[in-house]
């Protein structure tokens, strides 16, 4: 392995470590934003409600973000390794 295809794969690595401290993150805001949802709806906070929404939307946008960004990372490797196999 030569040194850039070396970092290339650190790089790699790196990114998919990124994203999934990102999905923790976002498994414990599902949490605290549920429970403050739950406490809204039981003392009938309407702002409440809605900031917990927001926010739940907000981690599913995040979701769908980082899906996409596995689609391309995915999508890149591919077409790489394709590049390298035609160059040999």
């Amino acid at each position: 392995m030569t040194n850039k295809a070396i970092l290339k794969e650190i790089h790699r690595d790196n990114k998919a470590i990124n994203r999934n401290l990102q999905r923790l993150a976002n498994i414990g805001l599902i949490g605290v934003l549920g429970k403050s949802a739950e406490e809204a709806k039981k003392k009938n906070d309407t702002v409440g409600k809605s900031l917990a929404k927001t926010g739940l939307l907000l981690v599913a946008v995040s979701e769908i973000v980082l899906l996409v960004s596995d689609f391309i990372d995915y999508r890149k490797e591919k077409i790489e390794h394709i590049l390298e196999e035609n160059d040999e």
